[in-house]
């Protein structure tokens, strides 16, 4: 299926680039879950997600004439869409920080930097919030490799971190899940429950 997707990115590609400007939306219509996928997910906001999914085509088809055809399309429209989100990301710390030092009194509208995962129901553990609160570089690691299914050779490649760097944010990024994830043990009233004998 992948090989088959690449040789269609390809093709759509030199038609693009041959002045078939229509033949860029089968690029779209084959990589846009993915690219709002991902960004919603690094985000945690949809509308943001949709903003910077079209920017990451619109980059794509403006750098489309410097894409090497020798490698997947869709490492290269990740890597666009990862390196928007952790602009957009950076900027949001950058507001925070400006606002604080002014003590603004402004409602921000997005999320806390890291926030912690909500409760779930019936103490089913809350995947999705536990995620949201990694930080970017370990939650980029885990969504490209478990909800993208990207081996490390390609998420190095979508990141541009070296192959042994993606297997230590992985190993930390799922670690810190499990201690998210972990159900909280709450302390015990003194007496306890040992039993008397």
């Amino acid at each position: 299926m992948s090989e088959r997707r690449d040789e269609e990115d390809a093709e759509d590609i030199r038609r693009v680039l041959a002045g078939d400007q229509a033949a860029f939306a089968g690029l779209v219509r084959r990589h846009a879950r993915r690219v709002h996928d991902l960004a919603r997910r690094m985000l945690r906001d949809r509308q943001e997600a949709e903003d910077i999914a079209q920017q990451a085509f619109l980059n794509a088809y403006r750098a489309l004439g410097r894409f090497d055809l020798a490698r997947p399309f869709r490492h290269w429209l990740l890597r666009i869409t990862s390196n928007l989100c952790r602009n957009r990301l950076a900027a949001r710390k950058v507001r925070r920080k400006e606002l604080a030092a002014r003590g603004s009194d402004e409602i921000l509208p997005m999320l806390p930097a890291n926030p912690g995962p909500a409760p779930a129901g019936e103490g089913a553990p809350d995947v999705g919030a536990a995620l949201a609160a990694l930080p970017e570089r370990y939650r980029l690691t885990v969504i490209l490799r478990y909800q993208h299914e990207c081996t490390l050779g390609e998420i190095s490649e979508i990141t541009g971190t070296p192959v042994a760097t993606v297997k230590t944010h992985l190993h930390r990024g799922r670690a810190a899940l499990r201690d998210l994830l972990a159900p909280r043990e709450t302390p015990e009233a003194p007496g306890g429950t040992e039993e008397q004998t």
